[in-house]
């Protein structure tokens, strides 16, 4: 690609790196870099700004640490997809969250089944062997991207898969039976891909990904879904508002 028009002041006191990286990343924030275009290389940012190439490099990488950008060997540097960002502060559907982000959410129904509950499930929401959950795996799409992969166990709720892939919403289905979640507890880690999960976002096995588990209870305390879910690490990030 041609080289970016940036404006980098030698008589400021802000370092180039910074500028650089900001003028990059400002064209990112308006749209006029999109996601999947090529950068120019560290050494025509070098040439064309009588930049030093170590200079270069330092606004690369904290571009490619703040997830705005990334590199693919043998094949250059790129803009990389928005990072959808969340709250951590209510219960929100996939469909949901993408809605409000004006992206068209949609999904491909992988495992609809009955099936005994996970061990951990039976620990947390004290249910036993003989219980039947339903279970539904599903890739989550943004825009026709892949972004997510959803493994839900649902208790006390029966459906078709025909009425889910009409709706496209499990938190619809169970508001239009008069279930409504109430409460809910999320825990989120980084994980390696397995290989069939890597295969389904177009990872590498062993890419990094985001992991959250999440319990929801109804307004009456009664357990009603378990959701493993996998993400992207470089299209998701989790913001926590603290106060003391």
């Amino acid at each position: 690609m041609s080289i970016l028009n940036l404006n980098i002041d030698r008589s400021s006191p802000v370092p180039i790196y910074y500028q650089l990286k900001q003028e990059i990343e400002n064209l990112i924030e308006t749209g006029e870099l999109s996601p999947g275009d090529t950068l120019p290389s560290e050494n025509e940012f070098s040439k064309a700004y009588s930049i030093s190439p170590m200079t270069v490099r330092q606004a690369m990488s904290e571009l490619v640490n703040d997830g705005y950008i990334h590199r693919e060997r043998g094949r250059g540097t790129f803009v990389s997809s928005r990072r959808l960002a969340h709250t951590l502060d209510r219960l929100m559907s996939f469909s949901e969250d993408m809605q409000n982000r004006d992206l068209t959410p949609s999904s491909q129904i992988l495992i609809f089944e009955e099936t005994p509950p996970p061990m951990k499930v039976m620990r947390h929401a004290n249910l036993s062997s003989s219980d039947r959950l339903l279970r539904i795996r599903r890739l989550r799409l943004a825009d026709d991207q892949p972004v997510g992969l959803h493994d839900t166990y649902l208790h006390g709720v029966t459906f078709s898969q025909e009425e889910l892939e009409t709706t496209q919403s499990l938190y619809r289905i169970l508001e239009n039976r008069g279930i409504q979640l109430a409460e809910g507890v999320k825990t989120i880690e980084a994980v390696a891909a397995e290989e069939d999960v890597a295969a389904l976002l177009g990872l590498q096995p062993g890419s990094p990904l985001l992991q959250t588990t999440q319990f929801s209870w109804d307004h009456m305390g009664n357990f009603v879904e378990f959701v493993i879910a996998h993400y992207h690490s470089d299209l998701y990030q989790y913001t926590i508002q603290l106060r003391r």
